[in-house]
């Protein structure tokens, strides 16, 4: 009986934190479909499976439980530019190298901000127009863009102003 109640209780906490985790991180074409029917942002990572701050981002910074939860109000996307595949964006079909640049993703990892439907989000950063952010963030640094976005103060305050870390 108690074995039994174990194995119920495991496959419980196993299917939550799986089902959370496929939540959270999507392909392309399945994740712009997702931010449409919820009405959620889009946070779009471009990264490379050969780049070294791309894996240090993903073992210090995304693996995060406070970044997992900050990431629970948006589509989280990743972008592989190495995986030759290709999507679908705004009627065209690019394979994801080809893809990233339309996102301004030349650095890696590099992090752009979609609207519901799709769009980029054109925000400032250090005094300039950009389409994205690239490089490490830490963990504190990537929970304060998050909130940036999500309280839409990309409107009128510059990115560069709210970190703190």
């Amino acid at each position: 009986m108690k074995t039994g109640k174990f194995l119920l209780t495991a496959f419980f906490i196993f299917t939550f934190f799986s089902a959370a985790h496929s939540q959270t991180s999507q392909n392309f074409d399945s994740g712009l479909k997702a931010a449409k029917s919820s009405g959620k942002m889009i946070v779009l990572d471009i990264y490379s499976d050969s780049d070294n701050w791309s894996k240090k981002m993903d073992a210090e910074v995304l693996s995060s439980s406070k970044v997992q939860s900050a990431l629970g109000g948006f589509v989280f996307i990743r972008l592989n530019i190495d995986d030759g595949k290709n999507y679908s964006y705004n009627g065209k079909t690019y394979a994801s190298s080809d893809l990233a640049k339309i996102f301004g993703g030349t650095g890696y990892p590099s992090f752009s901000f979609m609207n519901p439907d799709g769009s980029i989000i054109k925000f400032k950063y250090n005094g300039d127009e950009v389409l994205n952010i690239s490089g490490y963030i830490s963990e504190g640094d990537f929970i304060e863009m998050l909130d940036f976005f999500s309280s839409k103060k990309y409107k009128d305050t510059d990115l560069s102003t709210v970190f703190t870390n």
